[in-house]
């Protein structure tokens, strides 16, 4: 909901909006049910999405530029807010007592928050000002440091027989990611003149300012878990 507030604004777009909403949720239902179909139902919906902007082009007032732009963004938000987070509930069923699942978040939240007091404390070099102007290298590096202790921590903690060098890979790779999904979101934003993605939280902003990270950081740990750890 947050996601097509922002990029699907002013009434030729409400119809898309609900449409939009429909699609994500049955993306993230579907790929929930069968974890093999994550791929095909964001085919699926992307589809769809595209036929009901060809209806919408039939309005000859619509411009067909922007059209296609609102289709792409779109397609992005339910790959971004329909399957990404179906990763989450991956990650949950991986190990039998949540162990990757809470891996993933701690790295994740631990960065979150060493980054902000590192930037408050010692931030003088900007990151990224267009994007993000409060973001700094020098939290960035925290961020990244504080990322691979709390993932080390973890890894002797809940997954002991986990190889230390894949484990040491895998918190670094997932804390940049990371904060590449926090660098997205911002960038959505900025392009839509938006500070917060919601106000659910008041003081902290919408659902996706809290889980950007999460977001891009879960499908990696998923993946890397699967594939390269416990093959």
């Amino acid at each position: 909901f947050e996601y097509a507030r922002m990029t699907l604004d002013g009434p030729r777009y409400k119809v898309a909006r609900y449409y939009f909403l429909l699609l994500g949720l049955v993306a993230f239902v579907t790929s929930i049910v069968r974890n093999d179909w994550i791929l095909h139902s964001f085919v699926l919906s992307t589809l769809l999405l595209f036929m009901l902007f060809l209806m919408i082009a039939r309005d000859e007032s619509a411009p067909l530029e922007e059209l296609v732009n609102k289709a792409g963004l779109c397609m992005l938000g339910i790959l971004y807010a329909g399957v990404c987070p179906v990763y989450i509930c991956l990650l949950a069923k991986l190990s039998s007592h949540l162990e990757w699942f809470l891996f993933a978040f701690s790295v994740v939240f631990s960065g979150d928050v060493v980054a902000y007091f590192i930037g408050r404390a010692w931030g003088r070099s900007r990151l990224f000002t267009r994007i993000s102007p409060n973001k700094s290298i020098e939290g960035a590096i925290g961020s990244l440091f504080g990322s691979v202790l709390v993932g080390l921590i973890m890894r002797k903690l809940l997954l002991p027989d986990t190889d230390l060098f894949f484990m040491t890979a895998l918190s670094i790779l997932t804390s940049c990611v990371a904060q590449l999904g926090d660098l997205c979101e911002s960038l959505v934003k900025r392009s839509f003149h938006t500070k917060d993605s919601g106000n659910i939280m008041p003081g902290h902003g919408g659902i996706l300012d809290r889980v950007d990270g999460i977001l891009f950081g879960a499908p990696i740990v998923y993946i890397f878990a699967k594939y390269v750890i416990l093959t």
